[in-house]
């Protein structure tokens, strides 16, 4: 258990007056116990006192459940069962009726966006009544802490920082790939394989259970859509292209989201260069201004300013970052310029400048991984820096 976490959300439930937390969403799980279903229908119960409590299918994996969590399973998966869900309701009445007599729990009702469970070609199995009978859980009734919750995701501890540092490290794989297979007559599509294998590959070395990754790569005018959207197409890799490659990367439940671009060969021609140049500047610039007290939104408009001042400014339309960590777009406001954010010692966000010039075919983002430190920051995508462009 990371006793920094643990003091985080009992401190917000004492605060607020509320019993417990229902965490359901595969991405709440690991931000409260560091566990990522399997299933994606596991449910915690993180009592304000008390040892919390997880419900499992008796189909997980007891290889990837925490130890220091009471686990109870429910026979979802198995065949004899007709309603396993009456039995998990059941489970979680009688231990909040415990944990929490009489209180208000909480937890956030809609179903939004959310990371996906290990298992991820199809959604969590969930009933479609399942927040109904959530609601219906506790004699305290139900106590709205949907910002509270999400403000949780917002700084991370030093054991979460260190986790998803290591998720950078498995990207540097993927990303070193891909500059070792910028070949003309490649396709997108190929070096996206390449790319998920150097990834993939890492499962079963130093404590990694699960290590995947989401590489999009996009060539020449296919980049230059790059800020609007991100695909892979069969698109043949030219001579004197530039190429980007953006890539989530979770491993064991954290995440990163890196951007990279390159040039396939070595002759890149005058406005190619410039707009490089004027990305990698900003990247600069950006992380040079964070630090803890900082606006949010004036590190966004110092970025923007500068693109003003070159003859690019039109072609920057996308925010400057995001919160990341326990999903590929944590929740929270990030660098953008309508943001009240003020930047605060653990947070974690990403920093992606981006120009896309569709009238000359060509794109361009760099985008890297920070931790907020007391000081400054900790750049978590620290490689790479000297291939940038020519490799």
């Amino acid at each position: 258990m990371d006793a920094n976490r643990d003091k985080q959300i009992r401190e917000t439930l004492l605060k607020n007056e509320v019993g417990a937390l229902l965490l359901w969403r595969p991405d709440e799980i690991v931000m409260a116990t560091g566990y990522l279903p399997l299933w994606g229908i596991s449910v915690c119960i993180y009592p304000a006192v008390g040892k919390p409590v997880i419900y499992v299918p008796e189909l997980e994996p007891a290889d990837i459940l925490p130890a220091d969590f009471r686990i109870q399973t429910y026979p979802w998966g198995i065949i004899e069962c007709a309603d396993p869900w009456k039995e998990l309701y059941a489970y979680l009445k009688a231990d909040l009726d415990v944990l929490c007599p009489g209180q208000p729990v909480s937890f956030i009702k809609h179903i939004g966006s959310s990371a996906p469970p290990q298992i991820a070609g199809e959604g969590a199995p969930l009933p479609l009544d399942f927040i109904d009978q959530l609601m219906a859980l506790s004699e305290g009734r139900y106590k709205d802490l949907t910002s509270e919750i999400i403000g949780l995701y917002a700084r991370k501890t030093s054991d979460e920082i260190e986790k998803i540092a290591k998720a950078n490290r498995i990207a540097f794989l993927g990303i070193r790939a891909f500059y070792e297979h910028l070949i003309p007559g490649k396709t997108e599509v190929e070096v996206a394989c390449i790319v998920e294998t150097a990834i993939q590959s890492q499962i079963g070395k130093d404590d990694i259970f699960y290590a995947k990754g989401w590489p999009y790569i996009m060539a020449g005018v296919n980049a230059s859509f790059g800020g609007i959207y991100a695909r892979n197409t069969g698109k043949v890799l030219q001579e004197g292209e530039l190429v980007m490659i953006e890539m989530a990367v979770c491993v064991n439940g954290y995440w990163c989201d890196i951007t990279r671009t390159a040039l396939v060969g070595q002759t890149i021609n005058t406005q190619q260069k410039n707009i490089f140049n004027a990305v990698e500047t900003a990247q600069q610039m950006a992380l040079e201004m964070i630090k803890p007290g900082v606006q949010a939104r004036n590190v966004d408009k110092k970025i923007r300013d500068y693109f003003q001042q070159t003859e690019f400014g039109a072609y920057f339309n996308h925010a400057l970052g995001h919160h990341v960590g326990f999903r590929y777009h944590d929740p929270g406001m990030g660098f953008n310029p309508n943001s009240n954010l003020v930047l605060e010692e653990g947070m974690v966000l990403t920093v992606e400048p981006g120009l896309y010039v569709q009238m000359l075919g060509v794109g361009v983002r760099i985008e890297n991984n920070i931790a907020v430190t007391v000081n400054g920051i900790n750049l978590l995508s620290d490689y790479l820096t000297t291939w940038s462009l020519i490799h």
